[in-house]
């Protein structure tokens, strides 16, 4: 992990980072940035971050710089835990109170909490030092968990949290708590126009919104580093990019349920019908008063357009194509070809892999082949995060 070298250019990061925080809308891709944030600032090799949903804890994000350092990837998923003071993460959570554990392994035994080490174990890994700290709103309500791992002095070495890393830790966390109640208001209003299309259409569900939201996000990411955009807009992109693909089939809303919900091939009919789901959600969103609504529109306009000029709904060619747009069709494919559909099983991997090779010849950016076929364990990954219910 960098860090800063000087006093000056530490403020200037401290000042930015808090920037960042507040001007990011979507709940993962804020998520993500917080632990991102808190872990250089506390120079912690690993970290977490729940969020509080009613009387449990869900694990949303997890970081580890040793692991990902050994060339594995990081071996969790979502899962919730009790709101429970047994837990170190649920004892803040119910109290609102910081804990700095030097030693998580030397927790006196009348504590409430106690550490439980078999994530350790599947990782492989050593937990020494945590810090957990309460993500609290202007009512003082904990919304959040950030449990920041194993302090270090060195590349090798684990230390205890310096008391001054509380005050990070806890500065980070109140402006991810503000930050953080406000995603959460705009993914309630994202679901909701997700949901009035799953009505009409059984295929659109929120686990599907969701993967191709974060398989988007996976691919740019990928694309962004290889073409050296810099850092802060590649978060302001990652962050529109993960909402606006999740409405690319908004569209779908003003068509027929006898379309939609047909078990059988479409007449020719039918299928001019369907294709105008493009039109209708860029009229949907076609008030473009920012970035997000611009992109947001591109894609549910653009997302069914060809490389080679063959798609529709006005047969774009090549990069008369928007770059997000391509990038979703990429997603969108992808998951419909590996998701159970009322007409198909999922089809194995192998054969996925096989079909999207094919159609990067004709249908999908060429450029982006690259960025998508090194992202398959990170899409793997994301799949299992936001399975079908």
């Amino acid at each position: 992990m960098e860090t800063a070298s000087t006093d000056s250019e530490f403020l200037e990061r401290v000042l930015a980072a808090g920037t960042i925080l507040v001007n990011i809308g979507d709940i993962d891709i804020l998520l993500e940035q917080i632990l991102t944030e808190a872990r250089f600032f506390t120079n912690a090799d690993a970290g977490s971050i729940y969020t509080v949903e009613g009387d449990v804890l869900s694990f949303c994000h997890s970081q580890n710089e040793t692991i990902v350092a050994r060339g594995e990837r990081i071996p969790y998923t979502r899962f919730t835990i009790p709101k429970s003071k047994t837990s170190m993460a649920g004892y803040v959570a119910c109290t609102g109170e910081i804990l700095n554990i030097d030693d998580v392994r030397k927790i006196p035994v009348e504590a409430p909490y106690s550490f439980d080490d078999s994530y350790d174990k599947i990782a492989i890994y050593r937990t020494r030092s945590m810090l957990t700290l309460p993500l609290i709103n202007n009512r003082q309500t904990v919304v959040g968990v950030l449990q920041l791992i194993n302090a270090r002095a060195n590349q090798r070495e684990f230390i205890p949290f310096h008391s001054t890393m509380e005050l990070l830790g806890k500065y980070y966390a109140t402006l991810g708590a503000l930050a953080l109640e406000r995603a959460m208001m705009t993914r309630t209003l994202l679901m909701r126009m997700v949901n009035m299309t799953e009505f009409r259409d059984p295929k659109e569900t929120g686990p599907h919104v969701n993967r191709v939201g974060s398989y988007s996000v996976a691919i740019y990411d990928s694309w962004a580093k290889a073409n050296e955009v810099e850092e802060t807009d590649r978060i302001h992109n990652r962050d529109v990019l993960r909402m606006a693909a999740m409405l690319h089939d908004v569209g779908k809303t003003g068509i027929s349920d006898i379309i939609l919900k047909k078990p059988d091939r479409l007449t020719s009919d039918e299928r001019n019908t369907m294709e105008k789901h493009c039109f209708i959600g860029a009229e949907v969103l076609r008030n473009c008063e920012s970035t997000f609504d611009e992109m947001a529109r591109n894609i549910a306009l653009s997302h069914h357009e060809n490389w080679d000029g063959s798609g529709y709904p006005q047969g774009l060619k090549g990069d008369e194509i928007p770059f997000m747009a391509r990038i979703t069709a990429i997603a969108d494919v992808f998951d419909a070809l590996s998701s159970r559909r009322a007409y198909k099983d999922p089809w194995p991997d192998h054969l996925v892999t096989e079909e999207m090779e094919k159609l990067f010849v004709s249908k999908f950016d060429p450029d982006l082949k690259f960025h998508f076929t090194s992202q398959l364990e990170v899409l793997k990954e994301i799949m299992e995060t936001y399975p079908e219910q």
